[in-house]
């Protein structure tokens, strides 16, 4: 891809990459949304607040090894990695940062609607012949839950409240159950977003040839005479249509698409995170 072509790809406002983890009937699948850098002209309150607590929590995690802040990051950093993938990568797209929804969706009840906003999902057609379904799928199944968590920790967190009398110590339940919050009203809101563009036919497809390679490379396809061996112990990596060594070929395969955001770094940890929760799914379907 030429250099002028790289160049038009990171600009636009949203791109999404489809990598399907699982084969069939399981069907998981990462979505890594990409939308280019947040323009500090005007910020709302809710993302200077986000931006504060952030910065405090990595404040924590660089505060020296044993003392009560760095135990409460690492401790926080293992409940973060518990929750859904699907929810990791849901709230991290931030629905300002792409296409408005006036530029896309009619105005009136006899205009069309505007194709001015073509939003690429780039995924590999050898594994995933149908991601604008099982994407349409995900967001039914993703919105109510996500819409229901908001409601159900926002009553949560007025209990929490008491706990400020404690001297000292900082009312941790009262922050991770603000943080469910915001986390389940980022991943709504986001679901809302993405189902609106399906609606619209705002995303399009695009199989890339390259990442198929990279599936095919990396693979833990079985050979034959131990898939005729019934009496084997079942072993998720069965299942699965890649293994973790793919992610750093798959962040160079993409590097023109994750360009020009934090993408790379946010990329493999999803991946990461994705393989191994993947894995331990697997492993509970069959006990």
């Amino acid at each position: 891809m030429s250099a002028a072509n790289i160049a038009v790809r990171s600009s636009r406002s949203l791109r999404i990459i489809a990598l399907q983890l699982t084969r069939a009937p399981h069907n998981l699948t990462y979505y890594h949304f990409v939308t280019p850098p947040e323009i500090k002209t005007s910020n709302s309150w809710v993302n200077r607040a986000t931006a504060k607590a952030l910065d405090v929590w990595n404040g924590f995690g660089k505060a020296e090894e044993g003392s009560w802040k760095r135990r409460a990051f690492l401790t926080g950093e293992r409940i973060a990695d518990r929750l859904d993938f699907e929810e990791h990568a849901l709230r991290s797209l931030d629905p300002s940062l792409g296409p408005k929804l006036s530029s896309i969706l009619p105005r009136g009840p006899t205009s069309k609607a505007q194709d001015n906003s073509s939003i690429p999902l780039l995924y590999p057609s050898s594994v995933f012949p149908e991601p604008i379904p099982h994407l349409h799928s995900l967001l039914l199944s993703r919105g109510p839950r996500h819409k229901k968590g908001f409601y159900t920790w926002l009553a949560v967190t007025p209990l929490t409240f008491p706990l400020k009398l404690i001297p000292i110590i900082p009312n941790f339940p009262f922050f991770f159950c603000a943080w469910r919050v915001w986390s389940h009203y980022r991943s709504y809101k986001s679901s809302e977003y993405l189902d609106a563009l399906l609606q619209h036919g705002a995303i399009h497809p695009e199989p890339n040839p390259a990442l198929d390679a990279v599936y095919a490379k990396y693979s833990p396809i079985r050979a034959s005479s131990h898939d005729s061996d019934a009496s084997r112990e079942f072993d998720p990596s069965d299942e699965l249509l890649l293994t973790k060594d793919a992610v750093p070929e798959l962040e160079r395969t993409l590097a023109s698409e994750l360009e020009g955001q934090d993408g790379g770094s946010t990329f493999a940890a999803g991946m990461y995170r994705a393989l191994e929760q993947a894995r331990i799914r697997l492993e509970k379907t069959r006990r």
